[in-house]
């Protein structure tokens, strides 16, 4: 699992905004290996690209997102997901985070704005 990468990622119209790292440089925390977070990455953005820029001009959580997480207890990675990703979308992830495996998993935190019917854009 040495090439396996933990972080958070967006799916803007198709294209993946992500910040990763490798897990052996995660955060520890608790049973967990993790890294960044998606306020804080979308607030510290300086968009370099026209998806970038897309994704700058709504709030953090307008698009659909998740995140890939290690377990060290079971040693598995799960990765969270915007229920509305489809199938291509999760699998883009998945290549794109170098995951030899994985458990999906669905969380009501990650809920984008066509998901989250309480959504107020910015």
């Amino acid at each position: 699992m040495t090439q396996a990468k933990v972080g958070i990622f967006f799916v803007v119209n198709g294209d993946l905004v992500l910040d990763t790292v490798l897990l052996e440089q995660g955060e520890l925390y608790g049973d967990t290996v993790g890294f960044s977070g998606h306020y804080d990455y979308w607030e510290a953005l300086a968009p370099q690209n026209s998806t970038e820029q897309l994704f700058k001009n709504h709030a953090y959580d307008y698009f659909p997102r998740g995140r890939v997480v290690y377990f060290k207890k079971s040693n598995s990675l799960r990765l969270y997901a915007d229920r509305c990703l489809k199938k291509a979308d999760i699998e883009k992830v998945a290549v794109t985070f170098q995951l030899p495996a994985y458990r999906l998993a669905r969380d009501e935190h990650y809920q984008c704005s066509r998901c989250n019917q309480g959504f107020v854009d910015i």
